[in-house]
């Protein structure tokens, strides 16, 4: 195979006024403009041959394509994507994890197996060992949230009641139960079906690691305990509801960082609305789910939960 050359300096002038811009986009979860700006990076790296370098800048816009819904974009680009790179690559990895998660979320489950072996069994294109037990148990984990999150939803959800999950969750909260038993009650109110794609993915995703490597990371029989469960799916939560709370431009942060603090966010009912907006948005009509959600993030307080529980996306994955 043809050594692929350096970029030329012509070619890093133009990524160094391209990056900022792609960047900003994807921040502002403006789609459009990202594949703009990577039509442009095309139009200039793949003639001499720097697809995997194209390659870093799509899987972040093909990562976008699948936060918001552009399911069928994100599964052909990443497809194309992955026939013109070497298998050998961390860009690679990263495709076919993104390319997983997209059939995850539309539960095609079958068809994410696959890609969720190859991205597990690669030794190759993360070098290190320590490295790759990180990412191993990241993106597990990740495999795992979007499988539940996604199985939650319902096409034909009914509206949620604000005013009674604000009236259930303070008395929740009234009856002093720890953070431990919140997350029992929300891994008890998970359906039957939400728990078997838990088990069914979690269980897939660990076989395919060495028997030593899978001794490190918790059991099945520790996967389906309710407390794990809710953790589970509070984890994958975030996923939906970060940003109504801990965007800047939220109301929710607003009344946060105002003089009032975390008491007028509390007094408005701030958080309630907010999380029962993103959960029916998505799909999620599970009473019981949204009162012990809206509890834990109350008992945790606002502030911390921002700084905490910020997703991160598949290229984030670092020791």
């Amino acid at each position: 195979m043809a050594t692929i050359p350096g970029l030329a300096d012509s070619q890093k002038i133009r990524l160094s006024r391209l990056e900022p811009q792609l960047k900003i986009a994807l921040q502002r979860k403006d789609f459009k403009s990202a594949q703009n700006i990577i039509f442009d990076m095309r139009s200039f790296l793949t003639p001499t041959g720097h697809y995997a370098k194209l390659m870093e800048y799509k899987n972040q816009v093909y990562e976008l394509a699948i936060e918001i819904g552009e399911y069928d974009i994100a599964e052909r680009e990443l497809k194309v994507s992955r026939e013109k790179i070497n298998d050998n690559t961390r860009v690679y990895l990263e495709a076919t994890a993104l390319l997983a998660i997209c059939y995850l979320r539309t539960k095609r489950y079958e068809m994410a197996k696959p890609y969720i072996r190859e991205v597990l069994q690669n030794e190759r294109a993360i070098k290190s060992e320590k490295a790759r037990k990180v990412f191993h148990k990241a993106i597990i984990e990740r495999f795992v949230e979007e499988s539940v999150l996604f199985s939650l939803r319902d096409d034909y959800v009914n509206a949620l009641d604000i005013d009674e999950i604000q009236s259930l969750t303070v008395e929740i909260l009234r009856l002093n139960e720890n953070t431990e038993e919140l997350y029992k009650s929300l891994g008890r109110s998970v359906p039957t079906h939400t728990r078997q794609i838990l088990v069914q993915i979690d269980d897939y995703s660990k076989n395919q690691l060495s028997p030593s490597e899978r001794l490190m990371l918790p059991s099945h029989n520790e996967a389906i305990k309710d407390e794990v469960v809710g953790k589970t799916v509070f984890s994958s939560l975030k996923r939906v509801i970060y940003n109504s709370l801990c965007d800047q431009k939220s109301d929710v942060y607003k009344a946060l960082f105002s003089s009032g603090g975390m008491g007028i966010v509390l007094d408005k009912k701030y958080i309630t609305p907010a999380v029962v907006s993103a959960l029916v948005g998505m799909g999620i009509g599970i009473k019981a789910l949204a009162v012990s959600a809206v509890a834990l993030i109350i008992r945790f307080g606002l502030d911390v939960y921002c700084e905490h529980n910020k997703p991160v996306g598949i290229m984030e994955i670092r020791e």
